[in-house]
């Protein structure tokens, strides 16, 4: 791998980071359980990072010095058939995984895994459809949980300049780390909905939600019918400037 393609794997993760991003197995926390996407059914869910094992078991290694510092910054692995299974990423020199990414039998990308800090653990999750962002699940708080869960239209128009969705379809979100669901955002063209678990029932309060809007305007607070959890998003492709209840970005980045 060249430079200029490096360059493309920091960019990328600092896109994650600012939007809402080897000789044997690296490891970055979690356990090493083979995980799939959660999906949504109830505000109880499970906030457990689970990190996905990359290398071993005799699977040959093939390392990448880029910079040229005599330490590697890529590690490939592939299995029997010469196909690459995973590889995992040190994007700041320190010797850490700073991104680990998993490929399907036909060489897509179908999972990431991105170590933001300098804890060595995960902290966010992306899952990938045919090669198309699926779904996101992350730890804005810092308390190295999940508490934070995306869905994307794997269809959706990419952004130009980052080459991802501008958006999430919905979000939900757990802001008291008490493992319940007590945010729920709905994106609806250029208006993003968020309605919020107020008395603590698990579902959103039916009386009012605030709305936001990318064109700066005031949020207002109108009578909404919250859309169940598990269903279809809306169009992802316009998104909303604003921040949001809780510091997360209303243009479906992190902080």
């Amino acid at each position: 791998m060249n430079g200029a393609r490096l360059d493309r794997h920091r960019f990328g993760l600092r896109i994650v980071l600012g939007a809402i991003l080897l000789g044997g197995a690296m490891d970055c926390g979690g356990s090493d359980a083979v995980t799939t996407p959660k999906v949504a059914q109830a505000s109880v869910r499970s906030e457990e990072l689970e990190h996905e094992r990359c290398g071993g078991d005799g699977e040959r290694a093939e390392t990448l010095d880029t910079n040229g510092d005599g330490k590697p910054d890529i590690t490939k692995y592939y299995d029997g058939s010469g196909h690459e299974l995973c590889r995992v990423v040190d994007l700041n020199g320190d010797g850490k995984p700073d991104l680990y990414e998993y490929f399907d039998g036909g060489g897509q990308i179908r999972r990431r895994e991105f170590c933001y800090d300098d804890s060595g653990a995960v902290n966010a999750i992306e899952f990938y459809e045919h090669g198309k962002l699926a779904q996101r699940e992350y730890d804005i708080s810092g308390r190295h949980r999940i508490d934070t869960w995306d869905w994307f239209d794997p269809g959706a128009q990419l952004d130009a300049k980052t080459g991802r969705p501008s958006h999430p379809t919905r979000r939900e979100r757990d802001t008291k780390g008490d493992g319940h669901v007590d945010q729920w955002w709905t994106w609806e063209g250029d208006r993003l909905t968020i309605a919020i678990d107020r008395d603590g029932s698990g579902h959103p309060d039916p009386a009012t939600a605030l709305v936001l809007s990318s064109d700066g305007g005031t949020p207002e607070a109108v009578p909404v019918n919250p859309t169940p959890a598990g269903s279809g998003g809306a169009d992802p492709r316009a998104g909303a400037a604003a921040t949001s209840p809780g510091g997360v970005r209303a243009d479906g980045g992190t902080p």
